[in-house]
């Protein structure tokens, strides 16, 4: 729609041209005058569809024409006003290599015409190099919003790339340290206590299940934005962390207070990062207990993660990649995360997370 618009007003105005040209030959009483009228006007037709031939081609005829003396002075603005409208094009369309040539044309042209129009270089010539000059400032504009939105997307997909990393790490560890964990039960309980290794063996199945279908998820594979099987981190979500811990051992105390009235991204990452701190649990700490504590004030929620297990095991280090994972999710709203060894003993993990709740004046 836009293109036929276009080259329906490159039409009209050629059809003008065509007239003022011709009228202007048939007043100063030159012969021909149609024909020089019309070999004026028809590149202006085109300019949109064949920006270099049209360019040529104003140009040869404005030259030619002017030079021949077919049409009177008074009419040269015009015919320089049609040079003006077949450059643009071309400067903002093409490469320096192939509108160059153009300019340097038109300059010469207009230089040439100097004998028979003394206002030549007074008007031709910047006919030629003005809409030359500012076709080339909006090509390179151009290219330049154009290598930002690479730039920019560039980094958007790397930053994607990370973050389906960190997902992948942060949703299926969980389930493959319970994994590990009750594989090794099953193994040393298998020949005594076979129907403690079955229930073992039942507990690896589900959180295996559940890890694939994570890893499906964070990979966006199989997954739609609004399949219900997605964690949002609501306290359903929360609980069944909660339970799978249990499974493996550790019996979680969970405490929220407000948390429903938290943004979703908010929530989301407030779950990230309590899947995190259990799974550092489960695998490092030989913790028995953990309690987990989630407030939302008025303009922050906080978490708190605490353990009973051996401190100086109990956490990845500073060094670990969860424990990044969740102090990049903390950072990313502004927060604030500690963790480390507990005075009372044990393993803590204390969040804050500043958010703006819903209706908050912007």
């Amino acid at each position: 729609m836009v293109r036929l618009r276009r080259q329906t007003l490159d039409v009209a105005a050629a059809v003008v041209v065509a007239a003022v040209c011709g009228v202007a030959a048939q007043e100063a009483g030159r012969s021909f005058w149609w024909l020089a009228a019309a070999g004026v006007a028809a590149p202006v037709a085109v300019r949109s569809r064949l920006p270099l031939v049209a360019a040529t081609a104003a140009l040869a005829a404005a030259t030619a024409v002017l030079a021949g003396g077919v049409v009177p002075p008074f009419a040269a603005p015009i015919l320089c006003a049609v040079v003006a409208l077949t450059v643009y094009p071309v400067a903002s369309a093409l490469p320096l290599s192939r509108s160059g040539p153009l300019l340097g044309l038109g300059l010469v042209a207009a230089a040439a015409l100097f004998p028979r129009w003394p206002a030549a270089p007074l008007v031709a010539m910047p006919a030629v190099a003005v809409p030359w000059l500012m076709g080339r400032l909006v090509r390179q504009r151009r290219q330049f919003a154009e290598r930002i939105a690479d730039e920019r997307t560039a980094r958007a997909v790397a930053q994607e790339r990370l973050r389906i990393a960190r997902d992948i790490h942060d949703t299926v560890a969980h389930s493959l340290s319970m994994i590990v964990m009750k594989a090794g039960v099953a193994r040393h309980v298998s020949a005594v206590r076979p129907e403690e290794s079955a229930t073992a063996l039942a507990v690896i199945e589900t959180a295996g299940r559940d890890a694939l279908v994570e890893m499906r998820r964070a990979l966006g594979l199989l997954r739609a934005d609004d399949d219900p099987a997605t964690p949002t981190g609501s306290e359903g979500d929360l609980r069944a962390l909660a339970e799978h811990a249990e499974q493996v051992g550790v019996r979680v105390e969970l405490a929220l207070v407000d948390h429903a009235a938290l943004p979703d991204g908010v929530r989301l990452a407030v779950y990230r990062i309590v899947q995190e701190a259990l799974t550092n649990v489960i695998r490092h700490a030989r913790a028995g207990r953990c309690t987990v504590t989630i407030e939302a004030g008025p303009e922050a929620v906080t978490v708190e993660i605490r353990d009973d297990g051996t401190a100086a095991t109990a956490g990845p280090g500073e060094t670990g990649y969860g424990l990044r994972g969740m102090r990049e999710r903390v950072i990313a709203y502004g927060g604030s995360l500690r963790a480390g060894p507990a005075t009372a003993g044990g393993f803590a993990v204390d969040a804050r997370v500043p958010y703006r709740p819903p209706g908050a004046e912007t």
